[in-house]
């Protein structure tokens, strides 16, 4: 399986010049579909269910040649359709996705790009698609549908979502489920960062996957958070909680990185213990390059 050259990526800031969502949507899409040949979003389709005898008038496309081959005799292939499949998108509104890197985009900025980008292949997909934030509050903003114009409503919402509050997420993925069909998809974008260091959040994660969801995460952090391009010394504070402030000097804190390391690593563990998907992305890396290396890092799974 070989992706797309990066070369044909846009960098998040660049693609912000685009101009809305709509059209970063298609473009983010139009590079992911040139980088991968089957997206592993794929919908609920149809179910192969039975043989029956070939009748005039029947459509030639579904005849068995293979069986007609051992038999001499012609039957057609009956399918089950499943209904589509609900899904939400779950993303974090809270005041630190306000942050933006040197240059870049802001987290909240770039996940919503991703969901977008998700919503797009699965409507498309055939797949029924809903909206939910947290933050200020947890809200569900649109119920799943696939209907004409959807995605249109979807990509609106996440035009409008602004940044406040420090709402976690374990609220928000509860009342996804008691609003969801079961055997559903759940995918959240989010920094992940939570005031109990992700429990309530992976307890959460972990009723829906007990339900026969199937559940992602997707944690959107800038290089400067992450150590990768760690900032010079100041006084930092929590956005969430602006009173705490504290004086450092990350660049030259050989610490920082394995410090930030360890909480997302355990994290992750929660997370894939309880059987759930764990994506880690980064705000410097062009959206299309993201969900390319995420398909592939999925297929070699």
């Amino acid at each position: 399986m070989t992706s797309a050259p990066s070369t044909a990526f846009l960098p998040p800031g660049l693609l912000e010049r685009l101009g809305g969502l709509e059209l970063i949507a298609k473009t983010v899409v139009r590079g992911f579909q040139a980088g991968i040949h089957r997206s592993p979003l794929r919908g609920a389709g149809e179910d192969f269910a039975k043989h029956r005898d070939y009748q005039q008038g029947d459509d030639v496309r579904y005849l068995d040649w293979k069986l007609y081959g051992r038999t001499d005799r012609l039957y057609v292939r009956e399918f089950e359709e499943r209904s589509n499949l609900q899904a939400f998108v779950v993303v974090d509104t809270s005041a630190s996705m306000e942050y933006a890197g040197a240059g870049g985009v802001t987290k909240l900025r770039y996940a919503s790009y991703v969901a977008a980008a998700l919503a797009h292949l699965m409507i498309g997909a055939g797949d029924s698609v809903g909206l939910a934030a947290f933050g200020a509050e947890a809200r569900l903003l649109l119920a799943p549908r696939a209907r004409s114009g959807h995605l249109h409503d979807l990509l609106l919402s996440l035009e409008r979502l602004a940044p406040g509050g420090s709402e976690g997420a374990a609220d928000v993925l509860d009342r996804v489920g008691v609003t969801m069909r079961r055997g559903g998809r759940v995918i959240l974008i989010s920094d992940l960062l939570e005031d109990d260091g992700g429990e309530a959040l992976a307890a959460a994660a972990g009723r829906l996957r007990a339900r026969g969801d199937e559940v992602m995460v997707l944690r959107v952090l800038t290089p400067e958070e992450s150590g990768e391009a760690a900032p010079d010394a100041g006084l930092f504070f929590d956005p969430e909680h602006p009173a705490r402030e504290v004086p450092a000097t990350p660049r030259l804190d050989p610490g920082y990185a394995r410090r930030v390391g360890a909480y997302y690593a355990a994290l992750a563990d929660r997370l894939r213990q309880r059987g759930v998907e764990y994506v880690p992305l980064s705000t410097e890396q062009p959206v299309e390059q993201a969900l390319v290396a995420w398909v592939n890092r999925r297929r070699g799974a």
